[in-house]
């Protein structure tokens, strides 16, 4: 890594997070994306680090710091998607409220004390806001695919929540449409999350993504028989 002075930059930091989610090092990610969120000036960037750092410690199991990251990720986009709408600040608009939205799933699928009606509608809700402003986004997405990495990640999730709040009709169709994104998952004529994939990591991203389809349709099977299992096909998957 490049550095200023033997000191690591902001944009190191930032970089070095993300790969440590890569490779399952939540708790060191969180601690890079926590010293670039307190690096940088640019408040795209600030946003983006504080849903990184929030994606972290929903990793670690840390949801009370996780949300607390996550929502102010969606707080610092709501006002860059204001001031400016656009492409860009209404797809990590929706990323960000998306995330959140994971990370309510998660607790839900682990945490049974939090597996209520309210939280369920809760983590349901966020999940249509995340996804209305990832579409909102395709409207400036004049000259690229309107179909987005951002959608394909999340689509199968919010199914799971759909399904777990007892919209299977809904679930089920968000599941059918998982599948059918997947085969775009990390395609080069998509925005991005991953710009340096190589092939092979393609292949195996566009695996995941089907998988998470394919099994958004399980959990939509199973749930109205088996809530329990299909609570636990939802911590694997997501």
């Amino acid at each position: 890594m490049e550095t200023k002075g033997g000191e690591l930059s902001s944009d190191d930091c930032s970089r070095s997070a993300v790969q440590a989610i890569r490779d399952g090092s939540y708790f060191l990610a969180a601690t890079l994306a926590t010293m670039a969120y307190n690096m940088t000036s640019d408040p795209s960037e600030k946003a983006r680090m504080a849903r990184d750092v929030g994606n972290a410690y929903s990793h670690l199991g840390n949801y009370e710091e996780a949300e607390k990251w996550l929502t102010e990720a969606v707080n610092q986009h709501e006002t860059l998607a204001e001031q400016e709408p656009n492409r860009s600040t209404l797809r990590e608009l929706g990323a960000s409220a998306a995330m959140l939205a994971t990370m309510q799933l998660s607790r839900i699928a682990s945490d049974e004390t939090f597996d209520t009606p309210k939280n369920n509608t809760k983590t349901v809700e966020t999940f249509r806001y995340g996804l209305e402003k990832l579409k909102d986004s395709h409207e400036h997405a004049d000259g690229l695919n309107r179909i987005d990495q951002y959608d394909i990640n999340f689509t199968a999730r919010a199914s799971y929540a759909e399904t777990l709040a007892g919209n299977k009709k809904r679930g089920l169709a968000l599941g059918v449409r998982a599948v059918r994104l997947a085969f775009w998952s990390e395609s080069p004529q998509l925005d991005t999350t991953n710009t340096s994939l190589s092939k092979k990591e393609r292949y195996k991203t566009k695996a995941r993504a089907l998988v998470r389809g394919i099994g958004a349709l399980a959990v939509g099977i199973v749930a109205p028989v088996n809530r329990r299992a299909a609570k636990t096909l939802v911590r694997k998957l997501s």
